[in-house]
C-alpha cells in the first residue's frame, strides 16, 4: 500500500476532525469589547477585518427576520459627501444595537442598510434616514404646540410651498391643478403660523456630547440630556439669560419636539424634554443628535422586511431540505455505484463539513437561496464523482487494470470537471456582480455558495476520492475487479450506454425530428407569453422587483376576507411631502396566499413609502383587527426599471462570456466558434423552454418574475453548459482517435457513450431539487420548480440539440437555411456503440 496515499488519508482524517469542530463551534471576538486577552485563534482570521472574528453562522435577514432598505440622495451629491452619509448612517446603525448590520455604498448616490432581527422595522428607518437638524427656535410669548411644523431661519419644511394669490399649483390639467391644490393646501395647514419665520438660536452641529434618553426621575418625563462645545454655551448662555420666562423651541426637521419655557441662564448643560414619548422614539432621536445631521437627504427607495417567524421557519424547512436532499443522494450513490459510491458518500460527507466551515470562517451570510445554492451544489458534487465512474468502467472493460482503470478515470474526467466547473463559475461572477449592484443580496449569497460548492468539489471530487478509493482498492485486492456486488456492475459487459438507448437512440440520425420538437415546444412557450403580454403588459407576470410597486404579507389572528383588505386601502389617501401629488391604491389586489400552514392575505399595490405604509398598517389595525406581518417588500420606480435592464443584461453577459469561453476551451479542435455557438443556442432553447413554462403558470397560478427567478435562469444557463461541455469534451476526444468514422458517427458515439453519466447526474440532481420543492419553504418554491424545469431540459438540449446541431453545421444543414449550397463530405456511417 501506497505510504503517501496512506499519509493522505490520515490527513483527510485529521482534516475531518477539524472540520467537525469549526461546525459545532459558535465564538466570536470583539476587539475592545470582549474581556481577556485576544484569543490565539483570532490571528488566523486576519481576513475577517480589524472589528471582529468569530467562527460561528451568520443567517441573512430571510432566516432569522429583519430589514434592508436602499436609500438614495435626492439630488446629485458632491465628492465625499455619500462617503460621510454613510459613516453617519452606520454609526446611527451601531447605535441602534444591531447585532451583524451591513452599510455600504452602492454606485454614486445609494447606500443599503441591513439590519438583522430588527424588532421595530418602522423607527429604524426613520432613525438611518431623517437628516436630523436639530434646532433651538426662538418663540418668544407664544407656546407652539408639539408635532407642528414651523419656518425657521434656517429653511422651510420641505414640503411648504409658498403660493402668490392666484397662482395655480401645477402647470397641468385642471383635474390635476385642483387636485395638487387640494394637496398644497392640506399640507401647508400643517404648518404653524405659515407666515411667520421664527429665528434658529443654535442647532444641533453645537451640541458637545448628547446622552442616551431616559426618565427623569423627578418629573416623569422622558428626557435627553445634552452639553454645548465653547461657541454654542457662549450663544446660548447670552439668548437665555436675557429670556428668562419666554418659550424656546426645540425643533427636529421643523417639526416642534417641545416648546419649553426658560427658567433660568443655561451656559452648558441642558436637557431636551419629550413628555411621555415612547422610549424607543427618544432613544432613536437621542442616536441622530449624537451623531449630527446627514450632509444630504435621503430617500427610501427599496425596503425590504421579513418577520422572525417567517424566518424561523425558513431555517427548519431549509435544514429538512438540505438533510432529506443529502440522504437521498448518499443512498443512490451507494446503491447505484455500491464500493466506489460509499467511496463518493464519504467525500460528500466531507464536502458538506468543508462547505459549512467555510461559510463560517470567511464568513457567508447564509440567505434561504444561499441555503439552496448549496443544496444544489450538493446534487452536481456528484457528476465529478459519476464522471471518474464511468470513466472508470470503460478502462475496466477494456481489459485494464483495476489500479491502472481507477488512474485513468481520474485523469481522462479531469478536462470536463474542469470545464465544467469554470463555465458555472463563470455564471457565478455574473450573479456575485448583479446581486452586489442591485442590493439583491439573496443573489449574491446564492451565488457565493453556488461557488464556493463547484471549487470545494474539485478538491472532495480529485482528491478525496482518489485517496480513498486508492486506499479501498490496495485493502480489497485483485479479487475486487471481477466483484460485481463490490462494483455495481458486470466487467466483461461492452456496453458503454443502456440497451434500450443503443438499440433505439440513432439520435444524431434523428436530429431533424428533435430539432422539430425543440421547435414545437419553443413555439408553443412564445405563445403563452404572447398572451401573457397581452394579459399583463409584458412576456412574463412581473413582481415588484421589477415594476416597482409594495408587496405586503399578513396573518390576522381572525378569518380575514380580503375584500376587507382591499376596502381598506380604497378609502386611504397619501400626500407625497415632496412632490404634493396626491395618491390612491383603489386598484389594490388583495388575494389569499399560504404560509407556515395558514392562510395569508397577501397585497400588492402602488409603491408605497415608508410613511405611506406605517399609516396603511394603522389603518388595518384599526378597521380590521390584530395581525403580524409577515414580509413587506417595497421597490421604487428608479430601481426597478434599473433591475428589469441589469437582469437582460446579466443573461446576455452569461452567455457572451461562456461563448468566449468554450471557443478557448476547445481551441485546439476545427471550428472551435461552432461548439461555442452550438453550447449557447442550447442555453437559450432552456431559457425560452423555462420561460414559456413559466408564462403558462404565470396566467394559470399566478407566478410571478421576481429576482430569484434571475437567479433560477443564470442557474440554468450554468447547468446547461455544464451538460453540454461533458458530451462535447467527450467528442472533442474521440475525433482524432477515430478518424477513420464520419463525424455524425463519431458524434452519435459520443452522445451514447456519456448516455449513462447524464441519465445519472441529472437524476441524482433531481433528488435534490425535489427534496428542497417537497421540504422548502413556499418562499422558494417557484425559485426551485425553475430549478427543476432547467435541469430536464438542460439534460435534453444537451443530448438532442448542442451535438445534433454541430452535425448538422458539419453537413452543411444550416447553411441552406440561408440558401448555401451544402457541403460534400464522405460517407458517414451509422452510429455504433
Amino acid at each position: 500500500m501506497d505510504q503517501r496515499n496512506i499519509n493522505i488519508v490520515i490527513g483527510l482524517v485529521l482534516l475531518t476532525g477539524l472540520l467537525v469542530w469549526i461546525n459545532i463551534t459558535e465564538i466570536e471576538f470583539i476587539y475592545g469589547q470582549t474581556e481577556g486577552e485576544e484569543p490565539v485563534w483570532t490571528s488566523l482570521l486576519f481576513w475577517q477585518g480589524d472589528q471582529q472574528r468569530s467562527i460561528k453562522t451568520h443567517q441573512g435577514l430571510d432566516l432569522q427576520g429583519g430589514l434592508q432598505v436602499v436609500l438614495e440622495a435626492e439630488e446629485e451629491p458632491a465628492e465625499g459627501v455619500m462617503d460621510a452619509a454613510r459613516s453617519i448612517v452606520e454609526n446611527r446603525v451601531n447605535g441602534l444595537g444591531v447585532t451583524e448590520p451591513l452599510v455600504q455604498l452602492q454606485g454614486d448616490k445609494r447606500i443599503i442598510v441591513e439590519l438583522p432581527g430588527i424588532d421595530n422595522p418602522e423607527l429604524a428607518v426613520n432613525t438611518i434616514r431623517e437628516t436630523g437638524l436639530l434646532e433651538f427656535v426662538d418663540a418668544g410669548t407664544r407656546d407652539i404646540p408639539e408635532g407642528v411644523a414651523i419656518r425657521t431661519t434656517r429653511g422651510d419644511p420641505k414640503y411648504f410651498t409658498p403660493l402668490t394669490e392666484g397662482e395655480p399649483a401645477t402647470d397641468g390639467t385642471a383635474e390635476e391643478t385642483a387636485a395638487e391644490g387640494e394637496a398644497t393646501q392640506e399640507q401647508n395647514a400643517e404648518v404653524y403660523n405659515p407666515d411667520e419665520i421664527y429665528e434658529t438660536v443654535i442647532t444641533g452641529g453645537e451640541l458637545n456630547e448628547v446622552s442616551n434618553a431616559g426618565l427623569d426621575p423627578t418629573t416623569r418625563q422622558i428626557s435627553i440630556p445634552f452639553s454645548l462645545n465653547s461657541e454654542g454655551a457662549t450663544k446660548f448662555g447670552d439668548y437665555s439669560g436675557r429670556n428668562i420666562g419666554n418659550y424656546l423651541c426645540i425643533v427636529l426637521d421643523k417639526i416642534v419636539l417641545s416648546c419649553p419655557v426658560i427658567q433660568a441662564r443655561i451656559d452648558n448643560n441642558g436637557t431636551i424634554t419629550l413628555g411621555n414619548d415612547d422610549i424607543a422614539e427618544a432613544q432613536s432621536l437621542a442616536i441622530q443628535l449624537r451623531y449630527g445631521s446627514l450632509p444630504v437627504s435621503l430617500d427610501v427607495i427599496e425596503n425590504r422586511t421579513v418577520g422572525p417567524t417567517l424566518g424561523r421557519d425558513s431555517v427548519e424547512r431549509s435544514i429538512r431540505a438540505g438533510a432529506a436532499g443529502l440522504v437521498v443522494v448518499l443512498l443512490f450513490m451507494v446503491v447505484y455505484y455500491r464500493l466506489p459510491g460509499v467511496v463518493a458518500g464519504l467525500a460528500l460527507v466531507l464536502y458538506g463539513l468543508m462547505n459549512f466551515a467555510l461559510y463560517k470562517m470567511i464568513p457567508v451570510t447564509l440567505t434561504l437561496p444561499a441555503v439552496t445554492g448549496f443544496i444544489l451544489s450538493v446534487g452536481m458534487a456528484v457528476d465529478a464523482n459519476i464522471l471518474v465512474f464511468e470513466r472508470m468502467k470503460e478502462e475496466l472493460r477494456a481489459g485494464r487494470s483495476m489500479k491502472r482503470s481507477m488512474e485513468l478515470g481520474f485523469v481522462r474526467a479531469w478536462p470536463s470537471i474542469r470545464d465544467s466547473a469554470i463555465s458555472t463559475l463563470i455564471t457565478c461572477a455574473i450573479l456575485f456582480w448583479f446581486g452586489s449592484n442591485f442590493g439583491a443580496s439573496i443573489v449574491k449569497g446564492f451565488a457565493i455558495t453556488l461557488a464556493l460548492g463547484v471549487v470545494t468539489n474539485i478538491f472532495t471530487a480529485v482528491t478525496v476520492t482518489r485517496a480513498l478509493l486508492r486506499f479501498a482498492v490496495a485493502a480489497a485486492g485483485k479479487g475486487l475487479e471481477h466483484n460485481t456486488f463490490l462494483m455495481g456492475f458486470n466487467l466483461d459487459s461492452a456496453d458503454t450506454a443502456p440497451e434500450w438507448a443503443t438499440g433505439l437512440m440513432n439520435i444524431v440520425g434523428k436530429r431533424k425530428l428533435y430539432f422539430t420538437l425543440s421547435t414545437v415546444m419553443i413555439s408553443m412557450g412564445i405563445i403563452a407569453m404572447i398572451i401573457s403580454t397581452v394579459q399583463f403588459g409584458s412576456p412574463l407576470k412581473l413582481s415588484v422587483d421589477f415594476t416597482s410597486g409594495s408587496l405586503m404579507e399578513l396573518q390576522f389572528e381572525e378569518p380575514v376576507q380580503p375584500s376587507q383588505v382591499r376596502e381598506v386601502f380604497a378609502e386611504y389617501r397619501y400626500i407625497d411631502p415632496d412632490t404634493r401629488i396626491l395618491t390612491e391604491f383603489k386598484d389594490t389586489d388583495v388575494t389569499t396566499a399560504e404560509q407556515l400552514g395558514q392562510e395569508t392575505i397577501l397585497i400588492r399595490s402602488k409603491f408605497l413609502p415608508e410613511d405611506a405604509h406605517i399609516g396603511l398598517l394603522d389603518k388595518i389595525s384599526t378597521d380590521i383587527g390584530s395581525y403580524t406581518e409577515l414580509r413587506f417588500d417595497s421597490v421604487g420606480p428608479s430601481i426597478g426599471q434599473e433591475v428589469a435592464q441589469a437582469g437582460s443584461f446579466a443573461v446576455l453577459a452569461a452567455a457572451i462570456a461562456i461563448l468566449l469561453f468554450l471557443m478557448f476551451a476547445f481551441r485546439s479542435v476545427a471550428n472551435a466558434f461552432r461548439y461555442g455557438i452550438a453550447a449557447v443556442v442550447a442555453m437559450m432553447h432552456d431559457v425560452l423552454i423555462t420561460a414559456g413554462i413559466f408564462a403558462v403558470c404565470g396566467f394559470v397560478l399566478g407566478w410571478e418574475v421576481d429576482a430569484l427567478f434571475l437567479t433560477a435562469i443564470l442557474t440554468v444557463l450554468g447547468y446547461s453548459v455544464h451538460d453540454t461541455i461533458i458530451v462535447f469534451d467527450r467528442l472533442r476526444e474521440n475525433v482524432p482517435l477515430r478518424r477513420g468514422e464520419g463525424f455524425e458517427t463519431i458524434a452519435n458515439r459520443s452522445i451514447l457513450e456519456t448516455l449513462n453519466r447524464s441519465i445519472v447526474t441529472s437524476t441524482s440532481t433531481m433528488f435534490v431539487v425535489l427534496a428542497i420543492m417537497v421540504f422548502g419553504g413556499t418562499t422558494i418554491r417557484q425559485f426551485v420548480a425553475i430549478l427543476m424545469i432547467g435541469v430536464i431540459s438542460g439534460t435534453y438540449s444537451s443530448i438532442f440539440t448542442a451535438v445534433p446541431l454541430l452535425v448538422a453545421w458539419e453537413k452543411g444543414e444550416i447553411g441552406q437555411l440561408f440558401g448555401r449550397k451544402p457541403e460534400t463530405s464522405n460517407n458517414m456511417k451509422k452510429a455504433t456503440a
